[in-house]
């Protein structure tokens, strides 16, 4: 098989680092193809067998001799040897090339668009190299890879090449631009980490459910709800993001509790309660699709109007006590529960001997309500959180398992309370009263209401605080005044302070103070402590506060400079062009009447009034 050079790279990484990138790229594809949603791994072996051989066989196969069903998990890998020639080469000790041969099934994010494919990496370690062949299962979609094998090397000479086969007449195709801009970067910067990629907990994804099961269902009530639900989306948050979360959590959840009736041999589908439902939208699909629920939040959202007035929302504060058990319920869901996110095993465990949970913890907090401070150093915030979550989950007698979610988040590991330990519950109940006890303090209360006299239930904590009702704005828009400006005037003063002077012609004093950029981190230190306290319970702290000051600084990747008037920036979104008269100069040049040289821009072409 004959290859031709398109790219070379010089570089300083060593052969380990170079196999290393190539590991993480065929065991996480769709992290450089947003075509693929799922990967497959179908063979992992090592065959003794001339690598360009092997090569051309894989190239002319035909994929449909297979007898491969692309809507099944499983392909009967004898019959893939078999085609390949090399099932004798399997696991022999010889003195020809020793190839690695990683095979995996590649699911397309759009299957209306783009085939189901089988993808071919070919490994050798002695040569330093990488073959890699995309076969589509249907050709009359279009390819999930690229339309020719290539091959990635990392040469004596200390560069790192990519080989195209069969170049002739592709040059200006899709797939070379893919190759240069976004594969070779990649490869690079996976082999130069010391960690390869960066994850706070060591998990792969949909490790609990079938990944081909989940990419049709996704793809379907993607289409059933997507579209309509991002058109009309009345909240101010980003429809795009929380749709398509919320329909990835409730496809999870539908083939969770499809797995779980098909262990316990039972038909009825299962119930839920979701605690801290928010938007609600993943009560009203899991609802859609059959599923009796109810969602509980303690203010209503905009979007509740637009579901069907049989989707079960209901708005109240809930507070862990004895009258917070549901002894009816399957399931009970916190996703993004907030202050109630420990205490859902809790409240699973005291519901019923039956109940699981299904938990996806976002912002940290305590059994008190309060935020959660970390312990070890060693550990980040989110990491030693999702320990802490799940050791209630253990105390509290569930079989708990771990997995990371296909969603558009960070935060994206999951706790499943799967099911119960076979214990006595005296013991159970006395280990959950520890728990509490530790973090809680309990108390009896007198009912309120509707109760007759003398009745008392027992609140399991008498200092939790739920959140408010009214949201608070907490976007540095409600500090005092005064605070702020002291903040600007500091921030400004640290990068005037040693800052690059450039020479603007049109200015009377030629030479400007541009300033210096600086790391926040940097800044955040020349700022008094018990002001950065009172910043950091504002959502985004000292970030925020600048970015809300947008016609003075520019910040980015967490660093500030100032935002220079009448300075076009390259590599940045544009503005919308507004076709419309000049509008009047209401808001003062921050620069005219601060900046020790003034403002660098003639009044003309400067935003604001001089």
């Amino acid at each position: 098989m004959d290859f031709k050079t398109i790219i070379n790279d010089q570089n300083e990484i060593s052969a380990s680092q170079f196999l290393k990138a190539i590991d993480i790229w065929c065991r996480n594809p769709q992290i450089i193809n947003r075509r693929i949603l799922a990967s497959i791994e179908i063979l992992n072996i090592e065959i003794n067998y001339d690598i360009f051989k092997i090569s051309n066989y894989i190239n002319t196969l035909d994929v449909s001799i297979l007898g491969i069903n692309h809507q099944k998990d499983d392909i009967d890998n004898r019959i893939l040897l078999d085609a390949l020639r090399i099932f004798d080469q399997v696991a022999i000790t010889t003195n020809i090339e020793r190839i690695h041969l990683y095979v995996t099934k590649q699911l397309p994010r759009m299957p209306h668009i783009f085939s189901t494919g089988i993808e071919f990496f070919l490994v050798s370690n002695e040569r330093g190299c990488v073959i890699n062949i995309h076969k589509p299962f249907l050709v009359h979609k279009q390819s999930l890879g690229t339309r020719m094998p290539f091959m990635l090397q990392q040469g004596t000479d200390g560069y790192i090449s990519i080989s195209v086969h069969q170049v002739n007449n592709i040059m200006s195709d899709f797939s070379i631009e893919w190759l240069k801009k976004k594969l070779l970067p990649c490869i690079l910067k996976w082999a130069k980490s010391e960690s390869g990629i960066r994850t706070p907990i060591s998990l792969s994804s949909l490790n609990f459910v079938s990944t081909e099961k989940y990419a049709r269902l996704y793809c379907k009530l993607k289409e059933k709800y997507g579209i309509r639900l991002i058109k009309n989306w009345p909240e101010n948050t980003d429809p795009i993001k929380f749709v398509y979360e919320d329909i990835a959590i409730a496809t999870y959840l539908l083939l969770l509790w499809e797995k779980e009736r098909f262990e316990k041999g039972i038909n009825d589908l299962q119930s839920f309660l979701d605690l801290g439902c928010g938007n609600g939208l993943l009560v009203h699909i899991l609802f859609s699709e059959g599923h009796r629920g109810l969602g509980i939040d303690l203010r209503k959202r905009k979007i509740w109007d637009l579901y069907p007035p049989e989707t079960p929302l209901q708005v109240c504060t809930i507070v862990p006590s004895s009258e917070t058990i549901y002894p009816e319920v399957d399931w009970i869901i916190g996703n993004h529960s907030d202050e109630l996110t420990p205490w859902i095993p809790i409240i699973a465990a005291r519901s019923s001997s039956n109940c699981r949970f299904f938990l996806l913890p976002c912002c940290s907090y305590e059994l008190n309500g309060t935020k959660y401070q970390r312990y070890c150093a060693s550990k980040s915030q989110y990491s030693e959180y999702i320990d802490y979550v799940r050791s209630i989950c253990v105390q509290c007698g569930f079989t708990t398992h771990l997995d990371k979610l296909r969603i558009p988040s960070t935060k994206r590991i999951c706790l499943i309370g799967w099911e119960r330990t076979h214990e006595n519950v005296k013991n159970l109940e006395d280990r959950i009263k520890q728990i509490l006890s530790a973090k809680t303090t309990l108390i009896k209360q007198k009912y309120e209401s509707n109760k007759k006299i003398g009745d008392t239930m027992e609140e399991w904590t008498c200092d939790f605080k739920p959140r408010d009702k009214v949201e608070k704005v907490r976007n540095c828009t409600q500090l005092d005044k005064t605070l702020i400006t002291n903040i600007v005037n500091i921030v400004s003063s640290q990068l005037l302070h040693e800052g690059c002077t450039i020479y603007i012609e049109e200015t009377p004093k030629k030479f400007w103070n541009a300033g210096r950029c600086l790391e926040l981190r940097e800044v955040a230190k020349s700022i008094p402590k018990e002001v950065m306290m009172h910043l950091r319970k504002e959502y985004g702290g000292l970030q925020t506060l600048l970015k809300n000051h947008s016609h003075i600084f520019r910040v980015a990747q967490g660093k500030v400079e100032f935002n220079i008037p009448g300075i076009e920036r390259i590599n940045e979104k544009s503005k919308k062009k507004r076709l419309s008269l000049p509008q009047k100069k209401t808001k003062s040049c921050w620069f005219y009447e601060n900046h020790p040289n003034g403002c660098p821009a003639t009044e003309t072409k400067c935003n604001y009034k001089h």
